[in-house]
């Protein structure tokens, strides 16, 4: 029984170790709250400046493109809907200190 408790209490202090983002995927690795743009999708996509936005609502499926002090990242968001999740959750490493929320619509193609 002691072994079966320090199992667990190793699971536990080892899960808690990892970064929030680590934890944020589905089974086959995908991310929940979408994936990376590419560049030809990136290049027509809308523009959030973290300097003026405090929070942004984005249609399911939209790519977005993020500012921040000179740096730039594109995020498409195909993942999970309805939900509002802080850009550290899937943002680079180093990428902004400042939180912002993002409400992700919902997909159009769910009924409820």
């Amino acid at each position: 029984m002691r072994s079966t408790s320090t199992l667990i209490a190793a699971l536990v202090l080892g899960a808690a170790s990892l970064p929030a983002s680590a934890n944020d995927v589905f089974r086959n690795g995908q991310s929940f709250w979408g994936q990376p743009a590419d560049q030809s999708t990136s290049a027509s996509a809308r523009a959030v400046d973290l300097g003026t936005a405090r929070h942004v609502r984005v249609a399911y499926g939209e790519t977005i493109k993020f500012r921040s002090e000179g740096k730039e990242f594109s995020w498409t968001f195909n993942g999970l809907d309805r939900r509002a999740v802080d850009l550290a959750r899937f943002a680079p490493a180093g990428f902004s200190s400042q939180p912002l929320m993002v409400h992700v619509a919902q997909n159009p193609l769910n009924r409820r």
